[in-house]
């Protein structure tokens, strides 16, 4: 049953628009940092490590996908990323809940900008396609 749930999801990936793989990926960073947010308070120190790991590598695999004919807006994107991923560090570092919670706050305002974002590319599409 988890071989068939993962080639789901892996199909599920595969198959959803740019747009909307990025904002799940905001998402998912957004779960991890909470997650390590709700283990540093609990003094779980291992496991903030391991989701602050995790928040960190989506955030580089968001830069290696940046691309630089995009100019300002990347360059932009690069610095917010490269930045976020020393906020979480600090947070690691020092356990500064606080750092952490920023970042939290941060990604999930992005998520919420690219999914709206995504939307209005879906109703762009939906009007050329329909004639309108």
């Amino acid at each position: 049953m988890v071989n068939g749930l993962n080639q789901y999801k892996t199909y599920q990936v595969q198959t959803i628009a740019p747009e909307d793989q990025v904002a799940m990926l905001y998402e998912g960073a957004q779960r991890f940092i909470d997650r390590a947010v709700l283990a540093l308070e609990g003094g779980e120190y291992a496991e903030v490590s391991e989701n602050v790991g995790k928040a960190q590598r989506i955030f580089a695999e968001l830069r290696a996908a940046l691309d630089p004919q995009a100019g300002e807006i990347a360059q932009n994107l690069d610095r917010l990323y490269d930045y976020w991923t020393w906020r979480l560090s600090q947070g690691l570092i020092k356990k500064d809940v606080d750092a952490l919670r920023e970042v939290s706050a941060t990604v999930g305002d992005m998520a919420g900008t690219w999914k709206e974002a995504a939307r209005q590319l879906r109703a762009q599409r939906g009007a050329r396609v329909s004639g309108g």
